[in-house]
């Protein structure tokens, strides 16, 4: 039903490309998975993926950071880590089917328990087609990922929006 409503739409491909990009988003995804591989090529939670990709991609290191001058600059929503959240899950089965990541878990385990790691056609992939853009994204991801702990109340502070 949701891709019949998406064909039939009135608005122009242009514009749903520059705001639902899946290709784009797999892309920041398969890039974050990078980044956190050079520190560590541990298994890692969907939970962590999630907070990281929205720290960067939804400046929500603001948080944490209190660099954000509101005069000049409006506060991000949290509510964009939320609708990201519904996201995830299919843009990691179709990273998983590409074989750029390889899921842990059981079909009885809930999302956050699920763990993803990187493989190696999936680093291959991301060093093949490496951009500037990419590039810039990769040096954000690993600047946050150092300053910037994933702890259970870190997560908190996004999901309640805490200022």
């Amino acid at each position: 039903m949701e891709r019949e409503i998406k064909y039939n739409s009135s608005i122009p491909a242009s514009i749903q490309l520059l705001f639902n990009n899946q290709k784009l988003e797999i892309m920041k995804v398969l890039c974050l998975m990078n980044a956190l591989s050079i520190q560590s090529n541990k298994q890692r939670k969907v939970e962590e993926i999630l907070f990281y990709y929205s720290l960067v991609n939804f400046d929500l290191a603001y948080l944490f950071n209190n660099k954000l001058d509101t005069k000049n600059e409006f506060a991000p929503s949290p509510n964009q880590y939320f609708r990201f959240q519904t996201k995830i899950n299919e843009i990691l089965l179709i990273m998983s089917h590409l074989q750029f990541i390889e899921i842990k878990g059981k079909l009885s385990n809930r999302l956050d328990e699920l763990k993803v790691k990187l493989s190696l056609p999936g680093k291959k992939f991301f060093e093949d087609n490496s951009s500037e853009y990419l590039n810039s994204l990769l040096k954000k991801y690993i600047e946050i990922y150092e300053t910037i702990d994933y702890s259970a109340e870190n997560v908190k502070k996004i999901k309640e929006g805490q200022f």
